[in-house]
């Protein structure tokens, strides 16, 4: 069993935990995010992964065509997110494999993964890297969640908020981290504490900053503080253009 949570955060695990499983045959091959961040950096492109929703408990809420949305960033992007959480967040599967079928990119299965059939289901649709978030597992279902990703050629993004996140994570063998300015219990976001823990971190992990990104200028004080990539929904999904300007 995950953690015990409340609020909002208990439900969504819940239903996580009732997800059926996707018994599919995979599509397309392996993009390894990692090697594509690092080739990004040789060539010195801010290495933007862009991502798909429709709606988010901040208040976040808008529609689009996911076809075109990944058809466009795919030209820009290191690669591209996809909320696939059901009930907070209006994604599913069927996002994950329209776009899977259309880009030639990493993408990145964006839910509350907290068993094995989600993984196995992130596979068979095409996902090239799994979210997950150290806030709602314990350091046990994290560490043999992130075996269990690399069993199938897949990375592990695991989303960290405060030191203690961290620390398990690095306990556990994260080598792609995500750190997520917005706190998951009171969706307040602090970018000051973001930039400090990234700052932190270790040279060998691949740093992710997540949440709250509406600005090259913003892109580029976390990355003056380490980070190697930039998790940006909300602010692309609005203005999709605007990743001319952030790479």
């Amino acid at each position: 069993m995950p953690r015990y949570l409340q609020g909002w955060l208990k439900d969504v695990v819940e239903n996580s935990m009732k997800r059926g499983y996707i018994s599919t045959e995979r599509r397309r091959p392996i993009y390894n995010i990692i090697e594509r961040i690092m080739e990004f950096q040789r060539n010195n492109i801010n290495s933007i992964i862009a991502e798909f929703k429709r709606n988010s408990p901040s208040g976040f809420s808008a529609e689009g065509d996911p076809v075109a949305y990944a058809k466009f960033m795919r030209n820009y992007a290191v690669g591209i997110s996809v909320l696939t959480e059901e009930k907070f967040f209006k994604g599913s599967y069927d996002l994950l494999r329209s776009i899977a079928d259309v880009v030639d990119i990493p993408i990145l299965m964006k839910d509350f993964v907290v068993s094995e059939s989600q993984v196995d289901s992130g596979y068979n649709l095409g996902a090239d890297f799994v979210l997950l978030i150290v806030r709602v597992l314990t350091e046990r279902e994290l560490e043999g969640l992130i075996e269990y990703v690399r069993s199938f050629k897949m990375e592990a993004l695991v989303e960290v908020h405060d030191k203690d996140d961290l620390d398990i994570a690095l306990r556990c063998g994260a080598k792609l981290i995500g750190f997520n300015s917005r706190n998951l219990v009171t969706l307040e976001i602090d970018h000051d504490k973001q930039r400090e823990l990234i700052a932190s971190a270790p040279k060998d992990v691949i740093k992710v900053a997540e949440s709250g990104i509406q600005s090259r200028d913003q892109i580029l004080e976390l990355k003056k503080a380490g980070a190697d990539a930039f998790l940006i929904g909300s602010f692309l999904m609005r203005e999709p253009e605007k990743i001319k300007e952030f790479i």
